[in-house]
């Protein structure tokens, strides 16, 4: 029995230098790793938006289609993606009026467009039906102009600028994948 004992110290002892050697530049290096990860930067530019500063306004221009492409390829006869054209245009032009004053100045249009989405994703268009990338596109504009509408009251003007941008980002993408789609089917 006290064979046994005294092997399992050897067995430890051994196991336990050679532990210590490895953990001490280990484990010291993954707490100098660890800690020095939470730390937080702080740069020299000042990186707060007045929210009377706002004077430039970027934001996505939404595409418009030439007349002549529309014709072309009939997209004139889908009512319910000029509606939806038309308000993200109107929208567009109202960004300096939110900018000036708060969310409630864009509540009409927003919720037109939350409707328009509404009505487009039931269209009956051939080039809808037919088209499972182009009803995802406006899927997801249909749940950022709900986002954007539901939440725009609690964000502040940069960042009601930025959810606003990105309405028209995504109408870009789904004009941008309807473009894509009719061209190539005439190749």
């Amino acid at each position: 029995m006290l064979k046994i004992l005294n092997d399992k110290s050897i067995k430890y002892r051994r196991f336990s230098l050679i532990m210590i050697g490895i953990l001490d530049k280990k484990f010291l290096f993954a707490i100098i790793i660890l800690t020095s990860c939470n730390q937080k930067i702080e740069s020299n530019t000042e990186t707060s938006v007045d929210e009377n500063q706002l004077d430039i306004i970027e934001y996505e221009i939404p595409i418009t289609f030439e007349e002549d492409f529309e014709t072309k390829y009939n997209l004139d006869d889908w009512t319910e993606f000029k509606i939806l054209k038309y308000n993200i245009l109107v929208l567009a032009n109202s960004i300096s009026g939110y900018n000036e004053n708060d969310a409630k100045y864009l509540e009409d249009i927003l919720n037109k467009l939350v409707n328009n989405s509404r009505e487009i994703l039931k269209s009956e268009f051939d080039l809808f039906i037919s088209s499972p990338e182009i009803k995802g596109r406006l899927k997801l504009l249909d749940i950022q102009i709900q986002k954007t509408k539901h939440n725009l009251s609690q964000f502040n003007k940069s960042e009601g600028l930025e959810e606003l941008n990105k309405i028209f980002v995504f109408y870009n993408y789904s004009a941008n994948m309807i473009e894509s789609i009719l061209v190539n089917s005439m190749n």
